[in-house]
C-alpha cells in the first residue's frame, strides 16, 4: 500500500517537472545542487544556517497538514496505513535538510527536525476561511491566502525575533524580517483565474502599479514593526535596516513581475531562476526588473 503511494506521488511529481519544460533527472540534480548550497552555506552561517533549514522545512511540513488531503488520505486508507503514510513522507520530506545538519554535526537540529516531521504527521490543520482574521483586504488575494498558509512560521518568526530583542542579538532580528518577506514573496507563487483578470478595467502598467503599491503596503505591515522596534533599540544599526527595507522595495515587485511574465501559468524554472540569480547577487535586481517589467507588460495587454 505505502509503496503504491510512493509510486503514485513520484508520477505526480514528475509531471510537474516536465510540466515545467525541465527533464525530471536535470530538476534532481538541480536539487542536489541546492542541498550543496544549503550545505556550503550552513559552513559560512552555522547558526543563521540551521535556523532557516529548520523554518523552511516547518512551513513545508505544515502544508502537508492541509485539511481536506488529509481527509482523503483518511477515507482511502487505514488509519495506520494513514499514519504510515504522513510519518514516511514527511520523513522524505526532512531527509536532505536531516542529513546536511547530521554532516555538521547539528545533533539537536537534526533531531527536533526529526521530531517536527513526527509531530505534524499526526497534525491536520483547516483552511480556516472565517475563523482566523487577516490583517489585508480582498485586493489583491495573494496576501490573504498566503497568510492562512503560513501564519505558523509568521508566528515563530515574530517569536524569533522577540528572542532576538530579548538577547539584544540584532542579526537574529534582522533575520526574521528578512524571512517573513521572503516568505511574502512566496504569496505570489500561483496565478490567478483569468476572470479575475478580465474584471479589471485599468491598463498593463497601471495594474502593475496597484499590484506593487498593495504588495509593499501588506508586506510593510508584517515588517515595519519588527523594524521600528529595531531601530529603537539598536539605533547604531539603522543602516541595515534601512539596507533589509530597501531590499524589500525591490523585492516584492520583482516577484510580482515574474509572475505576470509567466502569466496565466505558474512561475517555472526560467523565472524561478532569475529570482535566484537576484538572491545570489541582489544588484542584479536592478537591472532585471525593468527589463521582466516590460516583459510582463507585453503579456498582460493579452488579457486587460
Amino acid at each position: 500500500m505505502l509503496s503504491n503511494y510512493l509510486k503514485l506521488q513520484y508520477t505526480l511529481l514528475s509531471r510537474h517537472i516536465r510540466a515545467t519544460g525541465l527533464p525530471v533527472w536535470l530538476a534532481f540534480l538541480l536539487l542536489f545542487g541546492l542541498c550543496y548550497f544549503a550545505y556550503y552555506a550552513l559552513v559560512q552561517y552555522p547558526l543563521f544556517g540551521c535556523y532557516a533549514l529548520l523554518l523552511g522545512n516547518f512551513q513545508a511540513l505544515f502544508l502537508l497538514t492541509e485539511k481536506n488531503r488529509n481527509d482523503f488520505l483518511k477515507n482511502t486508507y487505514s488509519k495506520r496505513d494513514f499514519h504510515k503514510i504522513r510519518i514516511v513522507e514527511n520523513g522524505l520530506l526532512t531527509l536532505p535538510s536531516f542529513v546536511i545538519l547530521f554532516l555538521h554535526s547539528q545533533w539537536h537540529y537534526a533531531l527536533l527536525l526529526d521530531t517536527l516531521a513526527v509531530v505534524f504527521a499526526f497534525l491536520t490543520f483547516g483552511a480556516f476561511v472565517k475563523s482566523i482574521p487577516t490583517p489585508f483586504v480582498k485586493k489583491p488575494f495573494e496576501f490573504i491566502i498566503g497568510f492562512r498558509r503560513s501564519y505558523l512560521l509568521l508566528l515563530v518568526l515574530y517569536l524569533l525575533a522577540g528572542i532576538g530583542f530579548y538577547v539584544a542579538n540584532s542579526n537574529l532580528v534582522l533575520f526574521c524580517v528578512v524571512c517573513i518577506a521572503l516568505t511574502c514573496v512566496f504569496y505570489y507563487q500561483l496565478p490567478e483565474p483569468i476572470f479575475y483578470l478580465w474584471n479589471h478595467h485599468h491598463t498593463p502598467t497601471v495594474f502593475l502599479m496597484r499590484k506593487f503599491k498593495r504588495g509593499i503596503l501588506q508586506c510593510l505591515l508584517l515588517v515595519l514593526p519588527l523594524l521600528f522596534l529595531y531601530v529603537v533599540i539598536f539605533p547604531s544599526d539603522l543602516f541595515n535596516a534601512c539596507i533589509v527595507l530597501g531590499g524589500i522595495l525591490l523585492l516584492l515587485p520583482f516577484a510580482i513581475t515574474l509572475k505576470y511574465v509567466a502569466y496565466p501559468r505558474e512561475i517555472n524554472f526560467p523565472e524561478g531562476f532569475a529570482l535566484a540569480l537576484c538572491f545570489s547577487f541582489y544588484p542584479l535586481i536592478l537591472a532585471l526588473l525593468p527589463f521582466y517589467y516590460i516583459k510582463a507588460i507585453n503579456n498582460l495587454k493579452n488579457y486587460l
